[in-house]
């Protein structure tokens, strides 16, 4: 198994190589032939500010309204603002109606997709805040993507990968990262393929940095080879596989030039785009990994979450509105991963520090829409003061695991009970 200090610094390539690593046990799981999507929101997403709990209005409104904030900077939204955005649990609810939740002013994509019944609200999500270093960036991308905790230096492949290692693929494999190298991807016996977008341009890319040659030891020992080879052996097992895909990849481009795709502006609309190209293309891939940056709001946050979050809705949907109108929305899922939440009450420079109690989203034909988990209090926190953890996060990748036909307690170490949202 890889060190974890390996795989947070990358790959630095557009491909690699599939390495077999120790074969997982797992016990009887379901037949699938279901298509998933993660999108991790890089840095800590503040789920209070992304959907607010209009029945505890007055509590988040002192919380986000430090004294005399500078014009701009407020983090509150006005309750006219979250009016038009308004759901209750039940999604059949109309805006003007509701007064459970909103979704924050930008979301009204998102907003929409719920109403149709196609997008999953899991509430109160965290990290268990009593694991060492939970609020840790790099800890926490790790938990998330491997659906493990407390786990030290050595990491295990990643949810995705495991759930997908006996599944039936096509030539590119399982699972594909168009974001950068992940754990995520990982299985227990293929390591996935990684593709900077746009997939038109795909190729592949060799670095010479001392990450990348670390990166080759570590390798090496999983291989069983001496050190002297590590090099050699590595670089030959990423342009084998590399090679083997680029044409594919490369018809796939070809045929798929989605033309008709909403205009791409952002990095993940990019991503968004290219995943649609491949699952269209009939790639046979059956999981995906993306990427939004810039979530970690220390500072300034009004200025900056709102437009990632209207970013993010807009993204979603448009991808989600292109598979429908191309037949090919039924089999896939899409699921938001975020670092941790934020916490309650807005810091000194206007912002949120790290904390608990986030909110994650999942959205497709197969969502059952609603709420799921419950909101936490905003009148009483942990001993750190951080929203309580009402869904553990595995709770929920326990559920899209066995959507995906896998084993959900081989991966995660334990058995929780379904959500029940897909």
């Amino acid at each position: 198994m890889l060190n974890r200090r390996h795989l947070l610094q990358g790959m630095g390539g557009t491909a690699f190589g599939s390495v077999f690593l120790n074969s997982l046990a797992a016990d009887a799981a379901e037949k699938s032939d279901l298509i998933v999507v993660a999108v991790y929101l890089q840095g800590g997403n503040d789920g209070l500010n992304t959907v607010i709990p209009l029945t505890q209005y007055k509590a988040y409104y002192n919380l986000r309204t430090p004294a005399d904030p500078p014009q701009g900077l407020a983090l509150a939204y006005t309750q006219a603002q979250l009016a038009p955005l308004a759901f209750d649990t039940n999604y059949k609810t109309a805006a003007d109606k509701a007064t459970e939740f909103a979704f924050a002013p930008g979301m009204t994509a998102m907003r929409s997709l719920y109403a149709a019944g196609n997008l999953a609200v899991i509430a109160g999500i965290s990290l268990p805040l009593a694991e060492e270093y939970s609020l840790s960036h790099s800890n926490a991308t790790l938990d998330w993507q491997t659906g493990q905790i407390n786990l030290g230096e050595i990491v295990p492949p990643g949810w995705m990968g495991l759930a997908l290692d006996k599944a039936t693929a096509g030539p590119l494999g399982a699972t594909m990262s168009l974001g950068g190298t992940t754990p995520l991807i990982v299985g227990a016996k293929h390591s996935g393929l990684v593709v900077n977008p746009p997939i038109d341009n795909y190729g592949i890319s060799y670095s010479t940095s001392d990450n990348y040659k670390q990166l080759e030891h570590s390798f090496s020992k999983i291989l069983s080879l001496p050190a002297a080879n590590a090099t050699a052996a590595y670089d030959l097992a990423v342009m084998t596989t590399a090679a083997s895909s680029i044409d594919d990849i490369k018809a796939i481009a070809k045929a798929q030039p989605a033309k008709d795709y909403p205009p791409v502006v952002t990095y993940l609309d990019y991503q968004m785009r290219d995943i649609a190209r491949l699952i269209v293309g009939g790639s046979g891939l059956r999981g995906y990994a993306a990427i939004q940056g810039s979530y970690d709001s220390h500072s300034s946050q009004a200025l900056y979450q709102p437009a990632l979050l209207n970013q993010l809705s807009t993204s979603l949907t448009t991808f989600y509105g292109y598979l429908q109108a191309q037949g090919a929305s039924s089999n896939v899922v899409i699921v938001t991963i975020s670092d941790f939440g934020r916490r309650p009450a807005a810091n000194l420079d206007f912002g949120t520090d790290h904390g608990g109690g986030s909110v994650a989203f999942v959205l497709g034909d197969p969502v059952k829409g609603g709420v799921y988990g419950d909101y936490p209090s905003l009148k009483k926190f942990d001993v750190n003061g951080n929203l309580v953890m009402k869904v553990d996060f595995r709770n929920m990748l326990s559920d899209i695991i066995t959507s995906m036909g896998g084993s959900a307690k081989a991966i995660l170490g334990e058995k929780y009970p379904r959500l029940g949202f897909i």
